[in-house]
């Protein structure tokens, strides 16, 4: 049964409060304050009582969900919410007042304390008003389940009950998929095989093909579409399964069920099967859940022999576990993950304007329809609501636009009843509060806002919404948003496999429902909200922040700021952010240097971004004790105060900048700890050295190289920067195997980068296996004989990635080879020397080549008999390419992706996706231009038929581990996905490396 959103959040809130909150209170207590044995006393029966308060609440949300105790739901939730969040604000103004600077003398904290003893008797009267508040709350909550429980039945509810979806005679948008789905279960042969290369013929087989999308995507009409022509035609005996069967059935019960049917079918054609089809059935399992993946092997293992399943399922990770099977040597089995692409703006008009498109519906409803994000469901959603209009027209488009949020959340909008259980499925079925939180907070960005994922990470972090009991937050966080995107409820802005880790957004209409929700949550609202206490503040434009302070509004509780634009008031006095964490101002235009002097008090503050108005970070900044994240890769600041690194809780500090001239490392606390820095400039000057040297837990470092007046000068930069390379790689690494270096060197001239030479020299001196590193990012032109031996004291490298206006020669191609766990690798020239070439027994653990060169060959990649390598992304990226170039891509057995330039001619583009279909995992075929690891951009062009779409597996951004299979992707797309980004650098022709 699906819970009332608001008890199940609030139920888990105060839960994680209890356990997180009050947890840290007692042991700061235990450890510093045990004769405030009062205050011990009261803090632990406030943590009583609130655990008694959320199983009150747990008792109560099991009963029958009739809709008139969603009103008393939504009191209920709004208490707790509104106590556990008192009771945080409070313990963090109290432990900020009453602690005592860390290595004082015990004179100095017995003078503290009698200081503070004042502000403890306040403290102690304030925890037990708190905890009469909580016990209040506790019997109201037990008296109404009382009176509510006697007599109560359950309702099914909308998941419970069967669904009688009715299917449109003809769906709009689906007609290539249908094609694209019958050809990947090998029922409709494809036009291009030719003779020796086509599997549909094959004795015996399995194919499963998982559909997998967002809830409302058209997964179960694609499965019906491809059902019924199927069975219409005769060609196999069909069989139709709900997946809500598996749940009182079980495994052994749906096979039964399944036999039977396929014993006792008939098919409906006039004509019988052919003999090419004889004994041959298509099963479809309709929306397969996470709980079902139990009886998966058992349904599988029972239909092996020639079967073609269908199983359709909102989640990723399901589609990759039912697609992922051993393949056995006697026997053709094959597994596809197909991918829900969202309609087309003509698509989606069609629909949700029941085919009508004067100017006036097309400019009103523009703005309705991305916010629909062509998701069927939405659109026919909005449809129903339309049809009810007496006249139609743009203005009412328009305001169902601004009223959409509201619509996802009242029970009488009927036509939006599907919709909205669809979108409350993705909220209450989420594990817990924390992760219900993480939700809520993404609507604080704009919708088409790109989202990084180690920005959105560290900002959880920072906010105290990654919170583990046993200290794991970074852990949480990243399981977290891996969540959101194993469920599709966030999607890859550039659909390539190989990017996947960078930025995302959210789907449309769960982001209207998120913002809705947690603006009625009074969890975020945008500046100049009446609403007295607000946790989140945020501004999307420049209009947005003209609003001036309201008396009314306490700064002093908001936790957080985002501005994109001008701020306006909202910063006109950052003293009363007492309680804030997070600042987000990277896009705020009105932010100045003289803002910071405030901004440097902020207590409390854990993470601080800044836009291009800011030039000089202050030496106040020292004040800031608690900040985790100091972002200025988008500021002017160039020059970075050694007191920035000394800030005692800071992990990660991003930017480009210089250190001051003499750095003292002895003025900075005996322990850093940084783990990011991207990064530093290295010259002549030794900080970098000294602060290397500093800085023992750093895991990820980016140095620019500068290019020096004097030959002196340079002689000192590369003499500290090889030293202080070294003290970095030389360190082992911890038990995650994550440490990366990205060294940029392409502003200086050629061969007067001797740092790496110095590095092999050394060492050449030592025993081998002495260097870490899991990730290598060079960009520059080094010594030829140079970028080979250094690559090769990285046994443990994982992902490398080489940029230079030079050749490639064979020899550093062998070097790499024998690289025994790298798994991606992209390689930026002018050309590859003979081109690139997989022997026998190099590159095995490869999953991802990207070549982008200026000039090709006729062979740009030689496969030799008996290498197989295990390449699941290729990405040849040059528009001169002609044809397959010698490509044998069916050597490559796991190919799932194939990447070219979007400007290569059409007839080799022709010849790649002919060739990709007669591939037994019929990759797909994209086209991007230039580096994908700046940020992309959309380009106008033709493109091939399908698109990639993004697995739940996705390829950690450490590269510590190899990514999880999955199967094919593919999409709806009736045209893929083109993209591109900076236009390849002019390289020399002649030169090689």
């Amino acid at each position: 049964m699906v819970l009332p959103a608001g008890l199940v959040a609030e139920k888990a809130a105060a839960t994680a409060f209890a356990n997180v909150v009050m947890g840290r209170l007692n042991s700061e207590l235990e450890k510093k304050y045990q004769m405030w044995r009062n205050i011990e006393r009261e803090s632990t029966s406030l943590q009583t009582d609130l655990g008694i308060l959320a199983a009150a609440v747990d008792d109560y949300q099991t009963m029958a969900a009739h809709p008139p105790r969603t009103a008393v739901a939504r009191v209920y939730g709004e208490e707790i919410s509104e106590l556990t969040h008192d009771i945080e604000d409070c313990i963090e103004r109290f432990l900020h007042r009453v602690t005592c600077k860390a290595g004082a003398s015990r004179a100095r904290r017995s003078a503290h304390a009698i200081r503070t003893f004042r502000i403890r008797l306040r403290f102690a009267a304030k925890m037990k008003e708190f905890r009469n508040r909580v016990a209040t709350a506790r019997e109201r909550a037990l008296n109404a389940s009382l009176l509510l429980a006697d007599g109560v039945q359950a309702q099914p509810t909308y998941n419970e009950t069967a669904q009688q979806v009715s299917y449109a005679q003809d769906p709009v948008g689906i007609a290539d998929a249908t094609r694209e789905l019958l050809a990947l279960l090998g029922i409709e042969p494809n036009e291009d095989e030719v003779e020796g290369t086509s599997t549909t013929g094959a004795a015996a087989q399995l194919r499963v093909v998982a559909v997998v999308g967002f809830g409302g995507s058209g997964k179960t009409t694609l499965a019906k579409a491809v059902y019924d022509i199927v069975q219409k035609e005769g060609a196999l005996r069909c069989v139709w399964v709900d997946g809500h069967l598996l749940d009182y059935k079980g495994a052994n019960g749906v096979v039964k069920h399944i036999q039977d049917e396929i014993s006792l079918g008939q098919v409906s054609s006039a004509t019988s099967p052919t003999e090419y089809h004889e004994d041959r059935y298509l099963i479809v399992i309709d929306d397969i859940k996470e709980k079902h993946l139990m009886h998966w092997n058992t349904v599988r293992n029972a239909f092996r022999d020639n079967g073609r399943i269908i199983v359709t399922t909102a989640t990723q990770s399901v589609a990759n576990r039912c697609c992922n099977y051993p393949r056995e040597e006697d026997r053709c089995t094959f597994g596809y993950v197909y991918s829900m692409k969202t309609l087309g703006e003509e698509d989606s008009r069609k629909i949700a304007l029941m085919g009508r498109c004067s100017p006036d519906l097309v400019l009103g409803a523009a703005k309705l329809l991305k916010k629909c994000g062509g998701l069927p469901l939405a659109l026919c959603s909005v449809a129903c609501e339309l049809s009810c209009e007496k006249v139609l027209t743009g203005k009412l488009c328009n305001k169902l636009c601004n009223d959409m949020g509201t619509y996802l959340e009242r029970e009488d909008k009927p036509n939006f009843a599907r919709l909205r259980g669809v979108l409350r499925e993705n909220y209450t079925s989420l594990p817990d509060y924390t992760v219900r939180a993480c939700l809520l907070y993404l609507g604080i960005f704009p919708m088409d806002h790109p989202l990084r994922k180690n920005v959105i990470t560290r900002r959880w972090l920072a906010e105290g919404y990654a919170r583990h009991h046993e200290g794991l937050h970074q852990i949480l966080a990243d399981e977290t948003f891996k969540t959101f995107i194993n469920r599709n409820i966030i999607l890859p802005v550039v659909p390539i496999s190989s990017n996947t880790e960078k930025t995302w957004k959210a789907h449309g209409i769960m982001h209207a429902f998120m913002l809705h929700k947690s603006m009625s949550k009074k969890f975020i609202m945008p500046f100049g909200s009446q609403h007295k206490k607000v946790r989140h503040f945020f501004i999307h434009d420049s209009n947005g922040g003209s609003s001036r302070t309201m008396p009314d509004i306490d700064l002093s509780r908001v936790r957080s700021l985002t501005v994109i634009g001008n701020a306006g008031g909202a910063i006109s006095n950052f003293e009363k952010y007492k309680l804030t964490r997070v600042l987000d101002l990277e896009g705020c235009i009105d932010v100045k240097d003289y803002h910071l002097k405030d901004i440097c008090n902020l207590w409390n503050l854990r993470y601080l971004s800044l836009g291009s108005n800011i030039t000089r970070i202050p030496k106040e900044i020292a004040q800031l004790k608690l900040l985790e994240t100091l972002d200025v890769s988008k500021t002017r600041v160039n020059v970075l105060p050694v007191e920035a690194i000394g800030l005692p809780c800071l992990i990660h500090l991003i930017g480009k900048f210089k250190l001051q001239d003499q750095v003292k490392t002895e003025r900075l606390p005996k322990e850093c700890m940084l783990e990011t820095v991207k990064g530093f400039v290295a010259d002549k000057g030794q900080g970098l050295l000294l602060l290397m040297d500093y800085m023992k837990r750093l895991n990820k470092v980016k140095i620019w190289c500068d290019s020096e007046k004097t030959e002196q000068g340079q002689v000192d930069m590369n003499n500290h920067l090889s030293k202080a390379i070294q003290r970095y790689i030389e360190t082992p690494m911890g038990e995650d195997n994550v440490r990366s270096l990205s060294l940029y060197f392409q502003g200086l001239p050629q061969g007067t980068l001797s740092a790496l030479d110095q590095v092999c020299q050394h060492y050449s001196l030592r025993a081998p296996h002495m260097y870490h590193l899991s990730s290598l990012k060079l960009h520059g032109n080094s010594n030829s004989a140079t970028l080979p031996k250094f690559v090769a004291l990285f046994r443990d490298l994982t992902k490398l990635s080489i940029s230079t206006t030079l050749s490639v020669t064979q020899h550093l191609l062998s070097v790499l080879g024998r690289m025994s766990v790298l798994l991606y690798l992209k390689i930026t020239a002018n050309s590859i020397d003979d081109g690139f070439i997989i022997q026998v027994g190099m590159f095995r653990s490869l999953h991802r080549l990207s070549l982008v060169l200026k000039v090709v060959g006729t062979t740009v990649l030689t496969i030799e008999d008996g290498a197989w390598p295990e390449i699941i992304s290729l990405q040849i990226i040059c528009k001169d390419l002609v044809g397959l170039s010698g490509v044998e891509i069916m050597s490559l057995r796991e190919l799932k992706e194939i990447t070219l330039h979007p400007d290569v001619d059409e007839e080799t583009r022709n010849v790649w996706e002919a060739v990709a279909r007669n591939h037994h995992n019929r990759p797909n075929v994209l086209a991007i231009a230039g580096d994908l690891e700046e940020t992309p951009t959309a380009v106008e062009k033709e493109p091939p038929a399908t698109r990639c779409a993004m697995s739940a597996e996705v390829e950690a951004e450490s590269n510590a581990t190899a990514p999880i299979k999955s199967g094919h992707v593919v999409s709806f797309a009736k045209e893929a996905l083109v993209l591109g980004a900076e236009q390849l650098q002019e390289v020399a022709p002649s030169a090689t490396c």
